[in-house]
């Protein structure tokens, strides 16, 4: 083990400005200990501003490297919650990866020394569950705090929608933006595809809501004509967090929506025909086909679409579709699972369509060839047809 020393100090808003917590006493008080205790410190590692149940902490993730390297031996806080306020994770690190590489942890506060077997480590546990909970707690808060304040008719979205900015508080229309959404909805309903303004804003090179790409896509232009705010009224509340230790979103119902009142940039007629034209062309449905999302184009690499015509599916590139030249002419799916079927007949496997989304996993098209990956290995090599 090494006999370099690190500190390690983290301060997020959950602690509540206290300054017993800020980044400069944490620094005090180790290495006050460190010199009563003949400690060698010789680097600190530092997340400010970044809540204890996050994993992916710049600092941490260093200071980690450092010991995973060989060149820190041990590491101290102020407590157990500077390390994490996860106590799956909190004990992950005591009775595993610290032990494993052969690292030694001091909470000074919590009078926790993974390098002797003192009792009081014995409750390091219950104090890992204590640092849970209390970030449970400041979640939930935190949460009840915003609802009250978007039930109070107050904005509390991060980011506004494209056409919005904030001014002295207050929620305006952005004039430049606004004139762009303006035009969306026009031609919409004067009968041009998504595909097509899409491309149009992209060649004009008028930059995308949060995007630096200059790209344009069908989903961004269909969210604008989606969106309520457009016309008055901007919805909040329509997502929520797994967890707070999760960061994945899931979909309200809608009877939890907060509408709060914004400046029209829509009138409502023809927010309403835009509305109709998209259910009218099944815009917001998706296909349930199992090839959605398996089949890529060899040329251009992008995704190819699944499509219904006149009662049969069609595949065809998502970049043809938006009118950018790919070469890549559309498929029928029933002549693709034929050439698929003659293909695996050939490599003496006999199966039905049924079983075939259990076997492929991606495909690859071009006009000569089709490539597929398979998810069981085969008698003989059948991977391109």
């Amino acid at each position: 083990m090494s006999d370099h020393a690190a500190i390690y100090l983290r301060l997020s808003r959950d602690d509540g400005g206290l300054e017993s917590e800020s980044i400069s006493s944490q620094r005090m008080l180790l290495l006050q200990y460190a010199e009563a205790h003949g400690i060698h410190v010789s680097a600190e590692f530092i997340d400010d501003g970044i809540s204890g149940s996050r994993w992916d902490r710049d600092g941490f993730q260093q200071m980690l490297q450092a010991i995973e390297d060989g060149w820190i031996g041990t590491v101290l806080v102020k407590d157990l919650s500077r390390l994490s306020r996860d106590y799956i994770r909190t004990g992950e690190l005591l009775e595993r990866w610290f032990p494993g590489h052969g690292a030694r942890l001091i909470a000074v506060n919590d009078g926790v020394d993974t390098g002797n077997s003192a009792d009081r480590n014995d409750y390091t546990a219950i104090r890992a569950v204590m640092d849970d909970w209390y970030a449970r707690d400041i979640s939930r808060k935190v949460r009840a705090a915003i609802y009250a304040r978007q039930k109070a008719g107050i904005c509390t979205a991060a980011a506004l929608p494209y056409g919005y900015q904030r001014t002295d508080g207050q929620i305006c229309i952005h004039k430049p933006q606004a004139a762009v959404v303006r035009s969306i909805f026009r031609r919409y309903i004067e009968g041009e595809t998504i595909a097509a303004i899409a491309v149009q804003l992209t060649s004009a090179r008028i930059l995308p809501p949060r995007k630096k790409s200059g790209h344009w896509s069908d989903t961004t232009v269909r969210r604008i004509l989606m969106n309520k705010a457009y016309n008055g009224e901007l919805m909040l509340h329509t997502t929520e967090r797994c967890s707070y230790k999760c960061g994945k979103r899931i979909t309200l119902p809608q009877h939890l929506a907060i509408c709060c009142p914004v400046p029209s940039i829509i009138p409502n007629d023809i927010f309403d025909t835009a509305q109709f034209r998209l259910k009218s062309n099944a815009h917001q449905k998706t296909s349930s086909h199992w090839l959605s999302g398996r089949v890529r184009c060899s040329i251009c690499g992008s995704n190819m679409l699944v499509s219904k015509e006149r009662g049969d599916y069609r595949l065809i590139c998502g970049n043809r579709k938006r009118g950018m030249c790919c070469p890549n002419p559309s498929l029928l799916v029933s002549a693709l699972l034929n050439e698929l079927q003659i293909a695996l007949k050939a490599a003496g496997i006999m199966l039905p369509d049924a079983a075939l989304p259990l076997l492929i996993t991606q495909l690859h098209i071009s006009p000569d060839e089709i490539l597929a990956d398979l998810r069981y290995a085969l008698p003989s090599d059948c991977g391109s047809v």
